[in-house]
């Protein structure tokens, strides 16, 4: 994108300075109102957000009402490179229940090393996603856990993040890198919180949850989420069909992600052949 000769009318010096002062990643009608009255200034919001976007000090969304805030520490219009700003402009000013969800959830808490493309979100199936969010992936579920806040974004928490990798593996697309962080996520859930992820779930997402929490080396964590599934037949299986599996028969699952040899321990030193 082309540098903008950002000029600064004198009828928004005032309201442009708060900005620069506060550094909003988002600026709305109701901030610059604020502002407005802060300043003392004799624009109107409207006007003012007319003004600093011809100019390339607030950059379009796709949500109405709202726009980028580019300051001038970016010395252009540029903006800040956030994967999440549509998100977050859609939720400051008309919220829905959805947040930043699987392997996007994944990377946000820290777990994954790896930016999914697209990033993704998720939604309860009867929530709609709006159409300034048809960029992202969207998955269902719905978690009774709280939203985990990443800065200022809904995040699933790590708890509902493993369960639906559980009930949903065919939905979660960053299976090979799992084996670099689920020891450590397995530590952050617990069986209460899993129990109420799972409730209404059917046998096969508590056998794949059990088994992930113990290859997450959380044995007893992972027998005694299982020794609560519903009723059912198994073995269920985790992964595509066409690799390679072994078979867990504690908790009934046939595992074709996870090689044969893989431990947490083993994971960083695979067998030579």
């Amino acid at each position: 994108m082309p540098s903008i000769e950002r000029s600064v009318p004198r009828s928004v010096a005032p309201l442009l300075e708060a900005l620069e002062l506060e550094q909003p990643t988002l600026v709305t009608l109701s901030l610059l109102d604020e502002l407005i009255d802060q300043t003392k200034s004799s624009t109107t919001a409207a006007h003012g957000a007319r003004m600093l976007r011809e100019r390339g000090w607030l950059l379009p969304l796709r949500s109405p009402g709202v726009w980028e805030f580019a300051p001038g520490a970016r010395a252009g219009a540029f903006g800040g490179g956030d994967p999440f700003i549509e998100l977050r402009a859609r939720l400051a000013t008309r919220p829905f229940d959805g947040a930043v969800a699987a392997e996007s959830a994944a990377w946000l808490h820290g777990l994954s090393t790896r930016s999914p493309d697209p990033h993704v979100i998720g939604a309860p199936p009867e929530v709609n996603i709006p159409k300034s969010l048809d960029h992202f992936r969207v998955v269902r579920w719905s978690g009774t856990e709280t939203y985990d806040d990443h800065e200022g974004l809904p995040v699933w928490s790590v708890s509902t993040l493993l369960a639906f990798m559980g009930a949903r593996p065919e939905r979660y697309r960053d299976w090979p890198n799992v084996s670099e962080w689920i020891a450590v996520a397995a530590k952050l859930t617990s069986v209460e919180a899993l129990q109420n992820e799972l409730a209404g779930q059917p046998r096969s997402a508590w056998a794949r949850m059990s088994y992930l929490l113990s290859i997450g080396e959380q044995d007893e964590m992972g027998e005694a989420l299982f020794s609560g599934a519903p009723p059912g037949g198994g073995p269920f299986h985790l992964g595509p069909r066409d690799m390679k599996s072994k078979f867990s028969s504690r908790f009934e699952v046939i595992d074709h992600i996870f090689p044969t040899w893989w431990s947490t321990k083993a994971a960083a030193k695979p067998p030579t052949a």
